[in-house]
């Protein structure tokens, strides 16, 4: 078992590297106004994970619909609609009050890129690179060792949940970064109980419009 942990969590690592290192090339290389690369970064992840998910349908490792592109009965879309409602001013105004700052963290972009960005950039990108790509490859991996299927889909769940959580304490601080965990274990489960990330989509841009409009975004 401790075998088949460390060869998914080597996966893990290198598929997100995969995703990312690209991007970061680019945008450090072409010394990118921030304007310009937020957006960028975004697109060349969303493009990376694509590719990677193409590669492991090709070869048979995993189908699109375990990368969860399929549509969710009805109910979870409520679901998502539910908590993203319900949490994400709870969890805005705790980091507000905590670390006076919300998820924006001072970001200098227009209006018009902030809602772009974060209400259909982010939450596209984000859930198909770390609930998509990340969480379904890990499951799948834990799940070919000594690991029940159950079991790997809901340690896969919290672990990339967890992930998703501590890469934002490269732009955030820890309380906004927490936020962030929270959010990512939610739409880790959204994406594990449905099969299909258009859930874990809507809640991330719920959580993301809060932040905006509690933060003065």
């Amino acid at each position: 078992m401790l075998w088949t942990v460390l060869r998914s969590a080597a996966l893990t690592l290198l598929l997100y590297l995969a995703v990312y290192l690209p991007a970061f090339a680019v945008v450090f290389g072409l010394h990118l106004s921030m304007t310009v690369m937020v957006p960028t970064l975004m697109a060349i992840s969303l493009v990376m994970t694509c590719v990677l998910m193409a590669i492991a349908i090709h070869r048979g490792w995993l189908s699109a619909e375990a990368f969860g592109w399929q549509w969710p009965a009805w109910r979870y879309l409520l679901y998502a609609l539910l908590w993203g409602v319900v949490l994400s001013p709870l969890i805005v105004l705790i980091e507000i009050h905590l670390a006076d700052t919300g998820m924006l963290g001072g970001l200098n972009l227009a209006p018009w890129q902030l809602y772009l960005c974060f209400l259909v950039g982010a939450p596209i990108q984000e859930e198909a690179v770390f609930r998509g790509l990340l969480q379904s490859a890990l499951a799948r991996s834990l799940a070919s060792g000594a690991i029940s299927a159950a079991l790997a889909g809901v340690a896969s769940s919290l672990a990339i949940g967890v992930l998703f959580g501590a890469v934002h304490l490269r732009v955030a601080p820890v309380v906004v970064a927490a936020g962030a965990m929270v959010l990512g274990v939610l739409t880790g489960e959204l994406k594990r109980r449905s099969g299909s990330l258009l859930p874990g989509m809507l809640c991330h841009a719920l959580f993301n419009l809060g932040g905006m409009l509690l933060s003065g975004g």
